[in-house]
């Protein structure tokens, strides 16, 4: 290739780089289209297409530029960790492990790739796998914010709740800004029976974010579970001003509230609404039990354990259901 177009791919490349970065999907599409139309084969190019398809929804054709730059540059990390993430998100849990494999043997230290592999493992419902291989990469960066979280997280799915507070807690302390870790917080307090703790991570949350769902709801739950029902019901009146009303979980503790306050019929209506489209998330799950308890609706409770053991039988909460 000419120099001159050389120079041409390379500033096509930055033109896409920044647009990609301001969100301008379309400009920096275009941009990458150019470069890859001068140099078929810029493996830099094709990745970079490769991260805007995946972002914009595009699975197949991210798939066919990451496959087409790791075929040109095998041994390159970062071209196979985007495929091994792509293939997570598409649930080929065998492939994405493969990938990311590659990438550990490539450079041993490299920790992001044990994150993904560990996220691998913890769909397989290997947890206590998971967790080591986050304890690793934890090991080889300790100031990284979402490896502590993702260990608060395993550390709450394997019962281990004091190792789940303290991770959450550091995960904070690196990054206040992030918001689920707050709501992370309050569910891990929660299962500790700490309501107080809870209702103050919660509350600590919405002053990062006053319009974040998962803590509005978590805090509307906290206060239900201490009794403080007409509180409970403000918190759900202020996330449906801020339209939340079909926010899955401001749906589901509003159900919740319903059952205590004995709107039984108000309550079975809105449950029934949100497992017709979150019928695979636990955390809907868990509150939907706890409600067909509350309400007495035995076998309603038992086909709701049912599910949630067949989607996470080693969840440390689900054997605690299934005990009780």
């Amino acid at each position: 290739m000419a120099d001159n177009n050389k120079e041409k791919v390379e500033q096509l490349i930055q033109d896409g780089l920044a647009h990609h970065g301001a969100g301008e999907v379309e400009q920096a599409r275009d941009a990458y289209v150019q470069a890859l139309e001068l140099e078929p084969e810029n493996a830099k190019a094709l990745d970079l297409a490769g991260l805007l398809c995946m972002q914009c929804g595009e699975p197949s054709a991210a798939e066919e530029f990451y496959s087409s730059a790791v075929k040109i540059e095998p041994d390159n990390t970062r071209f196979l960790l985007h495929l091994g993430i792509l293939h997570l998100e598409q649930n080929e849990f065998r492939k994405s492990e493969e990938a990311l494999r590659k990438v550990i043997e490539l450079d041993p230290d490299h920790s992001d790739a044990r994150l993904y592999i560990a996220l691998v493992k913890r769909a397989g419902g290997e947890r206590e796998d998971a967790k080591a291989l986050l304890e690793v990469a934890e090991e080889l960066d300790r100031q990284n914010a979402s490896y502590k979280k993702w260990l608060g997280l395993l550390s709450l799915e394997t019962g281990d709740l004091v190792a789940a507070l303290e991770y959450s807690n550091y995960a904070i302390e690196l990054d206040p800004l992030d918001i689920s870790i707050y709501s992370q917080l309050g569910t891990i307090c929660n299962e500790m029976d700490d309501f107080d703790l809870a209702e103050k991570s919660y509350a600590a949350g919405l002053k990062v974010d006053q319009d974040d769902m998962r803590c509005r709801a978590g805090l509307a739950y906290t206060r239900i579970k201490l009794g403080k029902l007409d509180e409970a019901k403000r918190e759900i009146i202020e996330a449906n001003k801020k339209g939340g009303e079909e926010h899955p979980l401001v749906l589901a503790v509003s159900a919740l509230l319903d059952s205590f306050l004995g709107q039984k019929q108000e309550a079975l209506g809105k449950i029934e609404r949100v497992l017709t489209t979150e019928s695979s998330s636990l955390d809907i799950l868990l509150l939907a039990h706890q409600l067909m308890v509350n309400l007495e609706e035995d076998e309603k409770a038992e086909e709701i354990l049912e599910t949630m053991q067949n989607l996470a039988p080693d969840d440390a909460r689900v054997m605690t259901a299934l005990l009780a």
